[in-house]
């Protein structure tokens, strides 16, 4: 068993530190990065999307009702099987299509809603221990890095005046190789 250590590069522990402690602060901001950016996306569909489409909803129900009106109001009274005007039946079929298409989007919202309600649950669930891991875990070892620099340079120097001077050899070690 060897009776010294290897110390290579004190400084490379040493420039070591920086890069954890900037891996600390890259991870604590993609943590709230992420839990931004979900929760305005979650705001937009709860507190823009969804009442636009509802107001784009009534919108069109009032469109469907003039629509029909007005096919109703320019049929022929004369005729005895009275029938709408081809321009009339399309416009009416395009409104309702509008219509359809505007009460699936807000369905689809509300889905989108409660998924991604779900999902920021499970991702704060996800990322607390991994925020109480950068919080508390490497600070201690940004500490105990610094600790160990100091322990290393101590013994280092301690090394360097144990091998300078002939004294501070015990007489037995001084022949071996």
């Amino acid at each position: 068993m060897a009776e010294r250590a290897s110390v290579g590069s004190v400084e490379a522990l040493r420039a070591f530190k920086p890069s954890v402690v900037r891996f600390a602060e890259l991870t604590q901001a993609a943590v709230s990065s992420g839990e931004s950016i979900g929760t305005r996306t979650l705001d937009w569909l709860t507190r823009d999307r969804g009442p636009q489409l509802q107001r784009e909803i009534r919108r069109l129900q009032e469109d469907v009702t003039r629509s029909r009106t007005r096919m109703i109001s320019r049929m022929d009274p004369m005729q005895d099987n009275p029938t709408p005007k081809v321009d009339d039946r399309i416009d009416l079929e395009a409104t309702k299509r509008r219509l359809r298409e505007a009460e699936q989007q807000l369905e689809q919202v509300k889905r989108w809603a409660r998924e991604l309600t779900r999902g920021l649950e499970q991702y704060r669930g996800g990322v607390a221990q991994l925020g109480g891991f950068v919080r508390g875990e490497l600070g201690r070892a940004v500490g105990a890095l610094d600790q160990m620099g100091d322990a290393l340079e101590a013994y280092t120097q301690l090394g360097e005046r144990s091998v300078g001077t002939p004294e501070a050899r015990p007489a037995d070690q001084g022949t071996q190789p």
